[in-house]
């Protein structure tokens, strides 16, 4: 299935654009981009059991990505593009991830070391876009890199629809290289439809649907407001709620997030609730990923009968941008007895342009509190990324 949607796209692109002297035009015009980078990463368990995936590792990594976009013609585009990272130093080579050897190998699986990032044709005209390929789609269940198909129209003022189709997911990142992954396989993937309308004073409503078939199906809705009070000063908020009604689960999963913020100039202040459902969490919502847990980590949202209050900050001092989130989660173990559980963490994400195109980034991350199954931990990532 994978060899062929990708034939597939390479037949199309040659029928779009072959024999003709705008096609030479359309590749010469194209576009090289890419970025070399180094990045560290250092976790220590501070407290509570370790395990495979929660231990003390050290590792540096080096990765090269490229990427090619070609210049539209007759409405067609192609774009292509790999990553390719190796370990540079290991602080232990011979530990035993589940995905390798070596600590580096949590992040950047031993045999997904070199992987296409991009490879996907798109056609763009009459309001809509179509992508056919390997693509990264972001929304609010579906995320990271995916081999798929997205649909955009917006013929309809201040409506956007927006039409998914995944078959397989993976990450191809500096930081993150994990082997592509078939999505509800033996039963065509997942669907994901929604639409969403915004008024001119800045309310917005967002409505959608999931479905993978003999997996579930769900339904989910947004209101959004978006308003400026002055020119330095803007403020919003977001309530949004999503239900799962489950093929193989007894019962189903659901999600409440709510979030209010506050903007003065480039200084962001938001505060967040997030609820899950009190049986199975979210159930099968997050099957394709999703855009709801802000930390570094978070793993305890993943658990059921969550309750996540969190407030997070983003500003600019001088060249620096700096993001910092801290939140405190209530939970039940999926699985598990009634017992409540709780644990707190703090994010933060600091980057800083050294020089024309090479940037510098620190990531800090702090669990508080240990917990069955999850110990309390300090992880620090630093990463020198030029761009060209």
């Amino acid at each position: 299935m994978k060899k062929s949607t990708f034939l597939l796209i390479s037949m199309i692109a040659s029928m779009a654009l072959a024999n003709s002297d705008t096609l030479q035009s359309a590749l010469k015009d194209g576009k090289f981009s890419g970025d070399i980078s180094a990045f560290s990463e250092t976790r220590h368990i501070n407290e509570g059991q370790k395990s495979v995936y929660y231990n003390n590792t050290s590792y540096i990594i080096g990765s090269v990505g490229l990427k090619y976009e070609s210049d539209f013609y007759k409405n067609f585009k192609f774009v292509t593009g790999f990553r390719g990272t190796a370990p540079l130093y290991e602080k232990d080579k011979n530990y035993k991830t589940l995905h390798g050897t070596g600590d580096s190998t949590e992040r950047i699986y031993e045999d997904d070391r070199m992987m296409l990032s991009n490879l996907y044709l798109e056609y763009n005209a009459y309001d809509t876009s179509v992508k056919v390929g390997r693509q990264e789609m972001i929304t609010d269940w579906v995320g990271k890199i995916n081999d798929g198909v997205r649909v955009t129209n917006n013929s309809i003022e201040n409506l956007t629809l927006d039409a998914i189709w995944t078959r397989a997911q993976g990450r191809v990142y500096m930081k993150e290289m994990w082997g592509f992954k078939s999505i509800n396989k033996d039963n065509g993937g997942l669907f994901n439809l929604g639409g969403t309308y915004k008024f001119d004073n800045g309310l917005g409503f967002k409505a959608y649907g999931l479905y993978a078939d003999e997996v579930f199906s769900a339904l989910g809705a947004k209101i959004i407001y978006d308003g400026q009070v002055s020119d330095e000063l803007g403020v919003g908020g977001t309530i949004h709620y999503a239900q799962s009604d489950e093929d193989k689960n007894k019962d189903d999963g659901s999600v409440f997030e709510g979030l209010l913020y506050a903007k003065y100039l480039d200084t962001k202040l938001t505060l967040g609730y997030v609820k899950s459902g009190k049986e199975i969490g979210w159930g099968s919502l997050n099957t394709a990923g999703d855009q709801i847990v802000q930390f570094e980590e978070g793993d305890v949202m993943y658990e059921r009968d969550v309750k996540t209050f969190y407030a997070m900050l983003s500003t600019s001092i001088a060249d620096f941008s700096v993001t910092g989130i801290f939140g405190t989660t209530e939970y039940k173990l999926k699985g598990g007895d009634d017992t409540n559980y709780r644990q707190n963490e703090f994010s933060a994400w600091l980057s800083y342009p050294i020089m024309k195109n090479l940037q510098g980034l620190l990531i800090y991350d702090q669990v508080f509190k240990a917990q069955a199954g999850y110990p309390s931990l300090t992880q620090v990532g630093v990463g020198l990324i030029y761009s060209f």
